[in-house]
């Protein structure tokens, strides 16, 4: 008796999943990446920080597509305890973005699509020893390419994480120098670039709501 209940309750649970990327479904989702890295010689000892995080709505135009908004919010941070330098930057974006699902086993999905999207970040970089600091602004273009994996919990509820990405970049950096003779100056960099994300980079994955 127990062994039929929990076989019931299998199929239910992949049944509620096999329904939950039909057409007209709306999720929301919730995106976290934490990085830390730290370093330390006789002298000194060096930490950084990268934390970020978004909020995005998505909308099912089809069985197994969607198109999703997201925005985000980002902080990097630097310093070292010796005081020379340090530096703070934040980082405000957002992306428009298309994704297609592929059944893969049971509940787990592959999904790849295309998303474009902006980013603008400021910060100030403090050198003590130099008695100037930096403020740095930067606006950034892109258009890439994502894949990755996804797992429908049940019928409310997946997880998704990144696993490989490829685009270009446009950015524009402004950097003004304060209490220096260095100039206020521009520079623009343009970049093609392939990396992994998600399970292969620290720690990240975005958690969903569909109803």
């Amino acid at each position: 008796m127990k062994s039929k209940l929990f076989i019931m309750a299998a199929l239910c649970a992949i049944a509620f999943t096999a329904n939950a990327q039909t057409k007209g479904t709306n999720t929301l989702g919730f995106g976290v990446n934490f990085s830390s890295n730290k370093s330390t010689s006789a002298q000194t000892e060096n930490e950084q920080k990268n934390n970020s995080y978004s909020l995005g709505y998505g909308h099912f135009i089809k069985d197994n597509s969607k198109i999703t908004l997201e925005l985000s919010y980002g902080e990097n941070k630097y310093s070292n305890n010796n005081g020379s330098s340090d530096q703070n930057q934040k980082n405000y974006g957002g992306f428009i973005g298309y994704q297609k699902y592929f059944p893969l086993v049971k509940t787990f999905y592959v999904f790849a699509g295309a998303r474009a999207g902006y980013t603008h970040g400021s910060g100030e970089t403090n050198s003590v020893s130099s008695n100037y600091s930096t403020i740095n602004k930067v606006n950034s273009y892109n258009l890439n390419a994502a894949g990755g994996l996804a797992w429908f919990v049940s019928k409310n509820f997946a997880l998704e994480t990144d696993l490989l990405s490829a685009g270009a970049t446009y950015s524009k950096n402004t950097q003004e120098q304060v209490n220096s003779s260095i100039d206020k100056y521009t520079s623009t960099n343009k970049a093609f670039n392939l990396s992994s994300g998600g399970l292969f980079n620290n720690l990240g994955f975005k958690i969903y709501l569909l109803f």
